[in-house]
């Protein structure tokens, strides 16, 4: 067993102090076979003067070399043979072009654990049959997003007795089923089994406010429902609201307790997910280290200090994503005064980012490749 599978392995999710040698050797291990496996990562790493060598310490993970998630955009970089791929995933491209990432079996299994644990730490995990409305695409073949991945594999967590998409698929194309939502919405009201309603807080804030505005009366659901959101407001951004005020609105028109609305953090070019904790924080667990970094310089910050989201994981075998600059801008806080009992650090995203975080990171990626797009294993 390697270090990267004894560090899943680690009973304690939220114990970085106990499990920091793990974490530390588990990186070693990244970095050195994706330098073997992958030639770009290996004249990367070479072109810098970079060896798994300088991680003595856990403080030196941010010497490991920041891959910017706009890289992924314009090139498909692979640590494995085609044949090895069990999942390929794209980001939501909402911006226009869109994240190609290769998941392997290893890292599939590995994932999978992790979220288990994950959710079974923070009690989602339910044998309760549950009902089911997923704010985002209804599965079929040819999508490969990311995000329609996730939610249906978060079905698993409890028995689903029903599952209702609000963007059906009809043909060729999708469309917005609202007569489908609130029906079932109504007829989930009526069962009263818990509801477990997923999906980006852009698509829930105007389920709920259409709602209000058809005059439709509040309802009831179970208390034992939960709301999940994630993957922020992307393209409605100027309708976003504060989370506690969607919270108190879910409260309000749906009867759900805002405790019990959770949103996550997750990123097709970074598998490891962060639902937030009772008090909507999202701490750091054990499979990852969080950085901050500079605007201007890329060093690493301290607390409460603004810059550019930085992910450093062991999780991935199948593409070199060991350390990766995201186009959020965030702030890391100190985890002790958050009085949920995880005393991890958490971050919060402040907003997207500009350009500056690729034209800083990829130069030296893209001159490796002679400035073209494309394939480079």
């Amino acid at each position: 067993m390697n270090f990267r599978e004894k560090l899943f392995r680690y009973k304690k999710i939220y114990d970085l102090e106990g499990s920091e040698d793990l974490f530390l050797a588990a990186m070693r291990e990244s970095v050195e076979h994706h330098e073997y496996h992958c030639t770009f990562y290996k004249e990367l790493i070479q072109n810098i003067g970079y060896t798994s060598d300088q991680l003595k310490k856990i403080e030196d993970i941010a010497s490991i070399p920041a891959i910017p998630v706009d890289f992924f955009k314009t090139h498909e970089i692979r640590s494995i043979e085609k044949e090895e791929i069990k999942i390929h995933a794209t980001s939501s491209g909402t911006m226009g072009q869109k994240s190609q990432i290769f998941i392997d079996k290893s890292t599939l299994k590995l994932g999978t654990k992790m979220i288990i644990k994950a959710m079974l730490y923070h009690k989602f995990v339910s044998i309760i049959p549950t009902n089911y409305l997923i704010l985002g695409y209804e599965p079929k073949a040819g999508n490969e997003m990311g995000n329609v991945k996730v939610l249906t594999g978060m079905t698993r967590l409890a028995p689903a007795k029903e599952k209702v998409f609000a963007i059906r698929s009809i043909g060729d194309a999708y469309q917005i089923d609202y007569f489908g939502v609130m029906s079932a919405l109504k007829r989930y009201a009526r069962q009263r089994l818990p509801v477990r309603i997923m999906g980006f807080p852009s698509y829930l804030y105007m389920m709920l406010t259409a709602m209000k505005e058809m005059n439709m009366p509040p309802l009831k659901l179970s208390k034992r429902s939960i709301v999940f959101t994630g993957g922020g407001w992307k393209k409605y951004k100027d309708m976003a609201i504060q989370k506690e005020a969607l919270y108190a609105l879910v409260e309000e028109m749906l009867g759900i307790p805002s405790e019990n609305c959770r949103d996550f953090y997750s990123a097709v070019e970074h598998s490891v997910a962060y639902p937030e904790c009772r008090h909507h924080r999202m701490h750091v667990p054990i499979w990852s280290r969080v950085l901050i970094r500079d605007v201007n310089t890329l060093e690493p910050l301290g607390f409460n200090q603004a810059g550019f989201l930085n992910f450093i994981s062991p999780l991935v075998s199948s593409m070199p994503l060991s350390s990766v600059l995201m186009g959020d801008m965030a702030v890391l806080r100190d985890g002790s005064q958050c009085g949920c009992g995880i005393t991890t650090p958490y971050f919060e995203i402040l907003g997207r980012a500009g350009t500056r975080v690729s034209k800083t990171c990829a130069s030296s990626a893209s001159e490796l490749l002679g400035g073209q797009n494309g394939t480079h294993i």
